[in-house]
């Protein structure tokens, strides 16, 4: 059975950034979240803590594609889950980690405030995610129109990712695993 791609990633200030340079080996535990107590994974949903692990599941490159029309790294601010940013450490699963610095974190946090849901749904188009061989395609495009309703919830909550770590000046590590 093959493996689910998931995107996961988590929030880190400059120290922690410092701290998983010098010791790479510690960023799949680290973005997993293996550190966190428990009690903090049940937080709301709707607004995002920065010390526990932010997933997009396996819809992350649907979210991507919606996001810069493409199903790999782009130019451009809105170019935040599949990015052109420094791959730190061994293999996580599907590659290597990588660092999405706090300068693009605020700058996708600006471009992502700028779409609302209306634009969202203009630019969804499930057959050219298919075309353009996005994972997860074939299921959104089974689903009919209505999967873009998901989409856009899991937008919303990148949203939040987006902002909190905006607000605070945090960089982000990230990984498909």
């Amino acid at each position: 059975m093959a493996k689910d791609m998931i995107w996961t990633a988590r929030q880190a200030d400059a120290g922690t950034v410092a701290r998983l340079r010098a010791n790479p080996e510690d960023i799949g535990a680290f973005i997993s979240g293996m550190d966190v107590d428990p009690d903090l994974l049940d937080a709301p949903a709707d607004v995002h803590n920065p010390a526990i692990p932010f997933d997009l599941d396996t819809q992350w490159q649907a979210i991507h594609h919606l996001l810069t029309g493409s199903a790999g790294a782009a130019d451009g601010p809105l170019s935040i889950i599949v990015g052109k940013f420094e791959k730190i450490g061994r293999d996580q699963g599907f590659g290597p980690a990588w660092l999405i610095p706090a300068e693009a974190i605020a700058l996708a946090d600006a471009a992502l405030s700028q779409l609302d849901d209306d634009d969202l749904r203009e630019r969804y188009d499930a057959n050219a995610m298919v075309k353009d061989n996005v994972y997860t395609a074939a299921t959104l495009a089974e689903e009919g129109e209505g999967a873009i309703d998901f989409i856009i919830d899991d937008i919303d909550r990148l949203r939040s990712f987006l902002s909190e770590g905006a607000n605070r000046g945090l960089a982000a590590l990230a990984m498909i695993n």
